[in-house]
């Protein structure tokens, strides 16, 4: 993407989009530039695509394949939409993640709500899937699951996987390793630093609430 056309979508943003002031403010506190990252899609006003490539980051949208505890892919294809907002604060971490000789892992970032009726009819327990009826801040673009892994692309320990609906999950569990328990510290350090809140149910969970959206039905295509 060429500046000029950065430039394009930062408009597109400040036409469509309440907030776009604010997101401007952050853009100039990042050391990437926001402009040559996020992709305007379909010209959908107010959706970001994350560019994993450009930020190094490592995809494992896991409801794009099979690898999810579903056992079913139910996402058409493997692309990451946030928020301006959202976007520009992950952008943050992938950069702090960076700096410390680590890269960001991604599972999921906006989830549309007949995939969250989907998911919510299997697990039954807002402790780790939301309600459709209010949604969860995935619905809202709002959200990502996330973890770390080393330079080289090596998943860290966690003490247990991604998607775990058991206390093994909560931040604050004791039955894992240090290493573990140092890694979710790690993990939520870079993503408070760069403005999201974490889930204290899940470790890989983090919203930014700094805004508010509604959620929302958009699916993405694949071409």
């Amino acid at each position: 993407m060429t500046i000029l056309a950065g430039v394009s979508v930062l408009l597109l943003f400040s036409c469509s989009n309440p907030f776009a002031e604010r997101t401007s403010e952050s853009i100039g506190k990042d050391s990437v530039i926001l402009s040559d990252i996020l992709k305007q899609v379909d010209s959908i006003a107010g959706w970001s695509q994350i560019d994993f490539e450009k930020l190094g980051i490592i995809a494992k949208m896991a409801y794009a394949d099979t690898a999810n505890f579903m056992h079913e892919k139910i996402y058409p294809c493997a692309k990451c939409f946030l928020r301006p907002e959202a976007a520009a604060a992950l952008i943050k971490a992938a950069d702090i993640a960076k700096k410390q000789n680590l890269r960001l892992v991604i599972y999921d970032c906006y989830r549309p709500r007949v995939y969250q009726q989907k998911m919510y009819d299997i697990v039954q327990n807002p402790d780790y899937v939301a309600a459709p009826g209010n949604g969860s801040k995935h619905n809202r673009g709002l959200a990502v699951d996330i973890a770390l892994a080393d330079a080289s692309g090596v998943l860290l320990d966690f003490g247990c996987a991604f998607d775990d609906f058991s206390e093994k999950a909560h931040y604050t569990y004791q039955g894992i390793s240090e290493q573990a328990k140092s890694n979710r510290k790690k993990l939520r350090d870079i993503m408070v630093e760069a403005g999201f809140e974490p889930y204290k149910n899940e470790w890989w969970h983090f919203n930014y609430s700094t805004v508010s959206y509604p959620s929302d039905d958009f699916l993405w295509n694949c071409n």
